[in-house]
């Protein structure tokens, strides 16, 4: 369910303000109602929306990858001196959602689409999409916390344990790894390091499922090519030692 008027604008027929006035102005009506409600919530699956007498187009279906950049934060509304990922997505692209998150303070391959059904896929923990991330610490990590990281660290309030598939060290002047989760409790590398006395100075996603950042500037934004849609929702599950807990 969403706002009668973000459905209007996200078709492209108008700005949200101008689709505020038409309802007000009683020229759209829902399911052969006129509604001028200005707060009315509607389903896209279900509802019939005209205005002025048109029905209402839906959006096309538009799948993007996007470098995002630290220090953008990944949603619409950001706070006073935050700056929100939507301002590096072009306006004929602004009714897309985030498919999971990167924070504020990390950076990487973030995929945002229009399609509902397709952000619930590739976030949903049942499909297991492998993310891989490269993280750089404050120390080496001892061998005994690596075994740790693929074993689980038991988080809270989910009480679960949060799992790394896969820890590889990154030859580097600092301590450096990449590692792959099939998880995605909220902040969940940093959470498990912290249990484990770390602190992490870099955090970058540079891999989602199939589809990977090479070739993307901090910043940028392309298409996803058909392929890539397709293997991200054909994804085979990782083998069953893999699954979360």
């Amino acid at each position: 369910m969403i706002r009668l008027n973000k459905a209007i604008a996200d078709s492209g027929y108008c700005a949200r303000r101008k689709a505020d006035e038409l309802i007000a102005q009683g020229k759209v009506k829902l399911n052969g109602e006129v509604v001028t409600e200005l707060g009315t919530k509607v389903n896209l699956e279900t509802d019939q929306i005209t205005v002025n007498g048109q029905p209402l187009q839906s959006p096309p279906k538009v799948y993007l990858l996007l470098h995002k950049p630290v220090g953008y934060v990944t949603s619409r509304k950001a706070g006073k001196t935050q700056k929100s990922f939507y301002e590096l997505i072009p306006s004929e692209w602004r009714s897309v959602d985030p498919a999971g998150r990167l924070d504020q303070d990390s950076s990487g391959a973030l995929i945002v689409s229009n399609d509902g059904d397709f952000i619930y896929k590739v976030t949903h923990p049942r499909f297991h999409l492998p993310k891989v991330y490269e993280i750089t610490l404050d120390r080496p990590l001892q061998q005994a916390d690596i075994q740790r990281l693929k074993d689980g660290v038991r988080l809270m309030p989910e009480n679960k344990l949060a799992k790394m598939t896969r820890v590889e060290t990154v030859i580097g002047p600092r301590p450096t790894y990449q590692v792959e989760l099939i998880t995605g409790f909220n902040r969940q590398i940093r959470r498990t390091l912290i249990e484990l006395r770390y602190r992490v100075l870099s955090l970058h996603r540079v891999s989602f499922g199939p589809v990977r950042l090479e070739g993307l500037e901090a910043g940028e934004i392309r298409p996803l090519s058909k392929v890539e849609i397709d293997s991200l929702l054909t994804a085979p599950s990782p083998k069953q030692g893999q699954k979360s807990s």
